[in-house]
């Protein structure tokens, strides 16, 4: 219940004047500056992460793959701007473009802002120890770059070559 007005005061106004209001703007503004670098470091990290996981989630895909077909498997790779790989029936099954030979195939669209520095084909073979290549160098903007190698006996491995990523064991 209000109490009722003394002749001649002035009810007091409730909230906030204009100038609460531009000051909590303001600081609302600064809080926000200085998250969004955070935020986007954070969002390109977790985007390498996906592509690595995806890269040994493939390469772990292709041995069983392998296996089930009793024959050897192709991961193909290119590298750049627009880069891809593609596991394949056959060597040199290029990923640019769709093809017969093709199983899978990922492309640079599928990770916006990773890059892949480097890559060497690999052979997956379905007996155990026979496996070669598979090294990828994975990069986003603003983190540090993570290696997914494949081992001979087949099985993918994602490192951080400075050893300063979390969750990866150093290179």
């Amino acid at each position: 219940m209000q109490r009722p007005l003394r002749p001649g005061c002035r009810a007091r106004a409730r909230g906030f004047t204009l100038l609460e209001l531009m000051a909590a703007l303001a600081l609302s503004a600064i809080v926000v500056l200085l998250a969004v670098p955070s935020f986007a470091g954070a969002v390109a990290r977790h985007r390498l992460q996906a592509a690595a996981e995806q890269l040994a989630h493939d390469l772990a895909d292709a041995r069983f793959e392998a296996a089930q077909r009793g024959t050897a498997l192709h991961l193909s790779f290119a590298t750049g701007a627009q880069w891809c790989y593609a596991l394949a029936l056959q060597a040199g099954c290029d990923c640019r473009a769709a093809a017969p030979c093709q199983i899978s195939r990922v492309l640079a669209g599928d990770h916006p802002g990773v890059r892949l520095l480097h890559a060497e084909d690999a052979r997956v073979d379905p007996l155990p120890g026979r496996s070669t290549g598979g090294d990828a160098l994975l990069q986003a903007a603003d983190a540090a770059p993570l290696r997914v190698a494949l081992s001979p006996l087949g099985r993918p491995r994602i490192c951080a070559p400075g050893g300063n990523v979390r969750g990866y064991p150093a290179c």
